[in-house]
């Protein structure tokens, strides 16, 4: 199942300490923002989350599939052993 990283923002201050309290979503720490129309914050989650968020009247905007993202990046490292020295000649 994927997973998300999404942008999740209120204008109550106590419906944004809920994600923690009632429904249990893990936010990033340290993304937590005021703005001028409330409050926002990162997290993962997964599409049935999203779906619960929205239903919550939270306003949740998708960004990336980490899952995916993590698997392309897995890619781009190399083979072998990059500090084995060679044998001596």
């Amino acid at each position: 199942m994927p997973r998300y990283r999404v942008t999740i923002s209120h204008g109550d201050r106590e419906a944004m300490l809920d994600l923690i309290r009632k429904l249990r979503i893990q936010i990033d720490e340290h993304s937590a923002q005021s703005t001028e129309s409330g409050h926002s914050v990162d997290a993962i989650v997964e599409p049935a989350e999203i779906q619960e968020l929205e239903r919550a009247g939270y306003n949740v905007q998708r960004h990336e599939d980490v899952d995916e993202t993590g698997k392309e990046r897995q890619k781009e490292v190399g083979r072998g052993d990059r500090y084995r020295q060679p044998p001596p000649r």
